[in-house]
């Protein structure tokens, strides 16, 4: 891979060169047009390895959103591009199975779940640097819940980041629980589909109030369940417990697919192909126009706080 130096900043095609930028990197990167056609790596035999190829990796794309997915709209504090590294977890986990051929391997995500805790949104600064105080957890697999819970401290010692405290006087903590199940290939698509059609894709949020980087916080715990719609619809409330104070925050719907969910029961089928994942990021806000405090892009961190 060919990197620019020394130049203007110079992006898109000239001639046979394609010049482009990619996050998590300050240089511009450049790369020479050509190589096959699509038809013919579509159709020519000699290419056989590469299309088994391109389905695995498909598939890994795939797994790598779905993980994406339940920690969804946190990545604005990520210092790099997090599709790529899930992508390669994913690729990672694919290359045990033994019992399929190339271009057909399963991502048993669920058998190697414990890869991904720890996963951090930093490379150059990470989360625990950041956030200097322990954070400890619950997560109960049965009912699909998790809870966060966070230690009073002043942030003066809890907060570890002082030129992001001139830029931004605020900051919360927010936690996301999701579900990642396994995928496998349809021999009927031909593409790879999760076991549970949408099960991956619900997760809820829940975050802290807003305080000044200058101030403390109080010790409190952040709730999270993952509940079918019909649930959610009947005015169940998630509790948030801050200090001696109570909020009750509306739950928000949740998106999955009717067969998975049985009359008798109020949660969605849940079995060993399935993981819960519970993220934990630090957002820093500033206020905008209105005075509303809006989350800043590209400043926190987060990690994967724990998978069961």
């Amino acid at each position: 891979m060919a990197r620019v130096k020394n130049l203007d900043q110079i992006t898109g095609n000239l001639k046979n060169f394609s010049f482009y930028t990619r996050k998590g990197s300050d240089g511009i990167i450049v790369r020479t047009k050509g190589g096959a056609t699509k038809e013919k790596i579509k159709r020519d035999p000699a290419f056989a390895g590469l299309r088994k190829a391109n389905k695995e990796f498909g598939g890994c794309s795939k797994m790598g959103k779905q993980i994406r997915m339940a920690f969804y709209g946190l990545e604005h504090v990520a210092e790099y591009n997090l599709s790529s590294a899930l992508s390669k977890l994913a690729k990672d986990i694919q290359k045990t199975d033994a019992l399929h051929p190339v271009g057909e391997r399963d991502i048993r995500f669920s058998a190697y779940r414990f890869l991904l805790k720890g996963f951090d949104f930093g490379r150059t600064t990470r989360f625990a640097s950041m956030l200097r105080v322990p954070l400890a957890y619950t997560l109960v697999r049965q009912r699909q819940e998790a809870v966060l819970q966070i230690p009073a401290f002043a942030c003066s010692f809890g907060l570890n980041m002082p030129d992001t405290r001139t830029a931004f006087s605020y900051f919360r903590i927010t936690a996301a629980l999701g579900i990642v199940t396994d995928m496998t290939l349809n021999p009927q698509t031909l593409g790879y589909e999760p076991v549970h059609d949408k099960l991956g894709q619900g997760y809820r949020t829940c975050s802290t109030e807003w305080y000044s980087t200058q101030g403390s916080v109080s010790e409190q715990e952040l709730r999270l369940t993952l509940m079918p719609e019909s649930v959610a619809s009947e005015g169940v409330t998630q509790q948030t417990t801050s200090g001696s104070a109570t909020k009750n925050v509306a739950s928000e719907r949740v998106t999955l697919s009717d067969p998975l969910t049985v009359a008798e029961h109020p949660y969605p089928i849940f079995n060993d192909s399935d993981s819960l994942v519970l993220t934990v990021v630090l957002e820093f806000g500033a206020p905008d126009a209105f005075g509303h405090i809006m989350p800043v892009r590209g400043v926190g961190g987060g990690m994967v706080l724990g998978v069961e």
